[in-house]
């Protein structure tokens, strides 16, 4: 057999290869038995369909012949309809087809955040037997409440604009006994009459989220007294004040109280004692509470968390665990950061303590050492002891045992960290902030081994030091999201191998105390010299580099543009020269710059973005000129920036020929090897792309020799 009908029938064979798998949903083994969506309920959510009024393609992928496989549709054993746009999408419109209660299987229905006006909607009871969890939200058809199923368990109201007296009359009680879960949060409510509506909703109501409304004590007199299951009580950020005990009454079975973000006032809240025996997560966060720290050994069960920041609390840390005893000794979380607590720290090894995981008394008044005792607590992950007015030296005895310790905040205290050169740390880090903390001259060795930290503030720590690209030296950890190192010393050039932090390069949500951080390098304050690498260009998700006070020289990236997630960008107060690139004018997220005291020339260019920006980001440039700055630019200061239409690169040129090349090339591979692969790829292969790249080069140049 030639060589030419063997690679003809294995392009045959390829062909029919990936004709069956594309048949199959790229998946060989697909059958009928597989396809989980019955016929009836596959018709009944088409009849939804049609319905609905689907302006941004939400249920395109309706259609197909596996309804399981459609957005929003899960077949599992918990079977949910989730109808819920996303942020990029547009709401659904229209009305809810009575189809929708042939979905016998139902156990989740999402109907939030879409714009259903005042259509009629179907009578659940006796139909959806199984549904338990109906998420309603930000639709106006409160009628429907009193149609939801009457075995509902989960029933959740958020955003609903539900505050006025919608909600004056109680709820069907055959209806509302079992519900178990019922968030009304973010709706305004005010009125003691909007809160009538929970009368009936008391024997078996597990959970209650009333967050983000504007109640105030006498809008919930006795409301939640007669709630003798309720374990979980979310009251964040509404108008309480003057205490808390007259409304709780006797809930003996709460275990979560958190009315944090108040007007909350006085001593420490006092509660009845079978809340404090019974209390496993107390949240007073954000209130104006005053006074010394109680005795929370009458906290028998307080196993998890303890939250009491930004108050206004004093006294010693020591007063409120002074009589600990095993009782109290589960303590997860203790927070305690924003008050004006003092005094030397306690004694850690008290058994109040042993189980703590998070400990942040950061933004007090603590003075003293910080003492080796916190060896004691071996199970701690989070130190957090920020701004306060602690000193002497650190030795390696206090970090021994904290071997599962992932974050460390000594920063703005009078510390100095004395370890020895080998000494290696029980630890690894994500986050290290030792902030005017005394850590140079050098970088420490014990450092440059935390090759997991993402978060890196070691600004004013005295550092003398070069930044180096060897391996067993460098500080440019890979995961590192955030590095601080300005305010120092540091002198040399600035790697090229700053393309090692990777994770700056990579699009992803990173948070940290419940808050999202952005990718920053700040090396300002220092003695660095040398141009700017630009290999920093590649930090595609880089947010706000400061390079300024340094000496640096060179110019400015061309290829700044490459970095669009950028939204501030400082290189003040160094030797930079040329021109500005007019390639900024791409960086649309930019809202802060500063070019100031450099040695730039030129033109500024006359982009959108960059008129945005007064004169004070480029002041200090004498050669600069433009509107920004009301210096006027010559002739010859336009004719500089002008393109020569004329003579184009010859990589310019070759782009302009390249779409070309595709669709000659793309059409040829079609018309040759798509008739039996039944697929057209309009694009040219990189290799040979590469090729006629090189070739048409070769022949630009023989043009001139």
């Amino acid at each position: 057999m030639s060589s030419r009908r063997l690679f003809q029938l294995l392009v045959l064979f390829l062909g029919l290869f990936l004709r069956i798998k594309f048949a199959n949903g790229c998946n060989l083994s697909a059958r009928e038995d597989r396809i989980l969506c019955k016929d009836k309920e596959r018709q009944a959510l088409l009849a939804l369909k049609q319905s609905l009024v689907d302006d941004h393609g939400l249920l395109s992928s309706w259609g197909i012949r596996d309804c399981c496989q459609w957005k929003g549709v899960g077949c599992n054993q918990r079977t949910k309809l989730d109808l819920r746009p996303s942020f990029s999408d547009e709401p659904l419109r229209g009305t809810i087809n009575p189809s929708l209660l042939q979905l016998q299987h139902l156990n989740f229905l999402y109907l939030s955040d879409n714009d259903f006006g005042s259509s009629q909607f179907p009578d659940f009871n006796d139909s959806l037997s199984r549904l338990s969890s109906n998420h309603v939200g930000e639709n106006s058809w409160l009628k429907l409440v009193n149609k939801l199923p009457l075995h509902l368990e989960n029933l959740q109201l958020r955003s609903c604009g539900l505050h006025g007296t919608i909600l004056s009359q109680p709820l069907n009680g055959s209806f509302a006994s079992p519900i178990r879960v019922n968030n009304l949060s973010r709706n305004r409510l005010s009125s003691s009459s909007a809160l009538k509506w929970l009368t009936n909703i008391s024997s078996n109501l597990a959970e209650l989220n009333l967050e983000y409304n504007n109640l105030i004590q006498a809008s919930i007199p006795g409301i939640f007294r007669n709630m003798a299951s309720l374990q979980h009580l979310y009251l964040t950020d509404n108008q309480l004040g003057d205490g808390i005990q007259g409304f709780i009454g006797n809930i003996c079975t709460l275990k979560t109280l958190d009315p944090s973000r108040n007007n909350l006032t006085g001593l420490f809240p006092r509660l009845p004692p079978c809340i404090e025996s019974s209390l496993e997560i107390f949240n007073l966060d954000w209130n104006s509470l005053q006074g010394p720290l109680p005795d929370f050994t009458r906290f028998l069960s307080l196993t998890n968390t303890l939250s009491l920041s930004h108050n206004q609390l004093n006294g010693s840390l020591s007063e409120g665990f002074s009589l600990a005893s095993s009782n109290c000794s589960k303590l997860v979380v203790l927070v305690l950061d924003g008050n004006q607590l003092t005094g030397p720290l306690p004694n850690f090894c008290n058994t109040a303590f042993m189980s703590l995981e998070e400990l942040d008394i950061s933004h007090n008044r603590f003075n003293g050492t910080v003492t080796e005792s916190l060896e004691c607590l071996s199970r701690l992950k989070h130190l957090l002891a920020s701004r306060n007015s602690m000193g002497g030296i650190i030795s390696k005895t206090l970090f021994e045992n904290l071997t599962e310790l992932l974050s460390l905040d000594l920063s703005l205290n009078h510390l100095t960290l004395n370890f020895r050169s080998d000494w290696v740390a029980p630890f690894r880090l994500r986050h290290l902030s030792l902030s005017f903390c005394k850590v140079g001259p050098y970088f420490p060795k014990w450092l440059q081994a935390q090759n997991d930290l993402q978060h890196l503030d070691i600004s004013g720590a005295g550092i003398s030091d070069t930044i180096t690209c060897s391996p067993d030296r460098s500080i440019l950890f890979v995961r590192s999201r955030i590095l601080d190192q300005s305010q120092n010393s540091i002198s040399g050039t600035i790697p090229s191998c700053l393309n090692n932090l990777t994770a700056m390069a990579q699009k992803r949500v990173y948070t940290y105390g419940g808050g999202r951080i952005f990718e920053v390098i700040d090396l300002s304050s220092n003695k660095l010299t040398g141009e700017i690498p630009n290999e920093i260009t590649s930090l595609f998700e880089l947010v706000a580099p400061n390079l300024s006070r340094n000496g640096l020289t060179g110019l400015i990236p061309h290829n700044i543009n490459q970095l669009k997630q950028l939204e501030s960008l400082d290189l003040s107060e160094n030797h930079l020269s040329g021109r500005i690139p007019v390639t900024m004018a791409d960086l649309t997220f930019l809202s802060y710059l500063d070019l100031s005291y450099n040695n730039l020339s030129g033109r500024i260019p006359s982009s959108t973005k960059l008129q945005t920006f007064d004169a004070s980001a480029f002041v200090g440039n004498r050669a600069l000129c433009g509107s920004q700055i009301t210096v006027q630019c010559t002739e010859d200061d336009t004719n500089l920036i002008k393109p020569d239409h004329n003579k184009l690169e010859n990589g310019d040129e070759f782009r302009n020929w390249s779409w070309i090349l595709d669709g000659v090339l793309g059409s040829f591979y079609c018309f040759t090897v798509e008739a039996l692969l039944e697929m057209c790829i309009f694009s040219v292969p990189g290799q040979i792309k590469d090729s006629l790249y090189v070739t048409f080069l070769l022949g630009k140049i023989a043009e001139h020799v």
